[in-house]
């Protein structure tokens, strides 16, 4: 278990308190920090730990943050404070009236299963006039959501970076491999879709996923059944998606692309 895995299950003082020492160098660091509002809110509240120069925070929703120890009481009291109110933000109540049209198009081709708001009866795309926008939404609130509309509303309550409504210049581009809608791009090319990503194999036939090697970048390919290192894509990054020609890597301010063609 690591900062970066996250904890399994329920979250408890107890598994909140061995990662915290898991991270920590010295043991003899880690120490619980109280906070009585905090802990107290079983809804948004959760457990601090303090460890070596930082400070632990981990919701009991799962959510989880860590910060460079403030030094005394009164700074962590105020770190805490901050998390807690990140906290209740993300999971204020949301309801349909709440949001745009863009994004209640969105949800209800997510709850339909729709490939596609054009999918939608036009009286579920009222106030869209663009489709490709309303799709860009589409597209993340499946990375977020289960297909109902009570999983989308929480989404976009945590999500404040897809709540606003979409710029004109967030727009779905048809999937190169499937045609289905698809977002990014990574220099210059048009990404494939999720689903297709999801299905990229190396040239062996093993499916493959990508990572950043860093939060600050690089890129390695592993193997998606044992993660094991995937030598071939991460020197080349050819891969295949179905009977597609296709190519992995980094794109240009981090994260991981794959695009059609021989593209280096």
């Amino acid at each position: 278990m690591g900062f970066d895995d996250g904890i399994v299950g329920p979250v408890t003082r107890e598994k909140v308190e061995a990662l915290a020492r898991e991270m920590a160098d010295d043991q003899s660091s880690v120490a619980e920090f109280r906070h009585e509002g905090f802990d107290a809110d079983a809804a948004n509240g959760g457990f601090a730990f303090v460890l070596d120069a930082g400070l632990l925070l981990y919701s009991y929703r799962g959510a989880r943050g860590i910060t460079l120890d403030p030094g005394d009481d009164v700074g962590r009291a105020a770190a805490v404070d901050d998390f807690w109110r990140q906290s209740r933000h993300r999971n204020r109540p949301l309801a349909l009236g709440d949001v745009s049209p863009w994004h209640r198009a969105a949800i209800a081709a997510l709850v339909a299963r729709a490939d596609s708001v054009a999918d939608l009866p036009a009286s579920a795309r009222e106030g869209v006039d663009d489709v490709a926008r309303a799709d860009d939404l589409l597209v993340r609130l499946r990375r977020y959501a289960e297909p109902t509309t009570e999983a989308a509303l929480a989404a976009l309550a945590a999500h404040d970076h897809i709540l606003a409504a979409p710029h004109e210049t967030q727009r779905a581009h048809p999937c190169p491999v499937c045609g289905r809608p698809a977002i990014g791009v990574a220099w210059g090319v048009p990404g494939v879709c999720d689903d297709c990503h999801g299905k990229a194999e190396c040239l062996e036939g093993r499916p493959v996923i990508g990572f950043n090697v860093t939060p600050l970048g690089g890129f390695i390919a592993r193997h998606r059944e044992d993660r094991s290192t995937c030598d071939q894509v991460t020197r080349d990054g050819r891969v295949r998606i179905g009977s597609t020609a296709a190519h992995m890597g980094e794109a240009k301010f981090g994260g991981v692309y794959a695009v059609v063609g021989d593209f280096a």
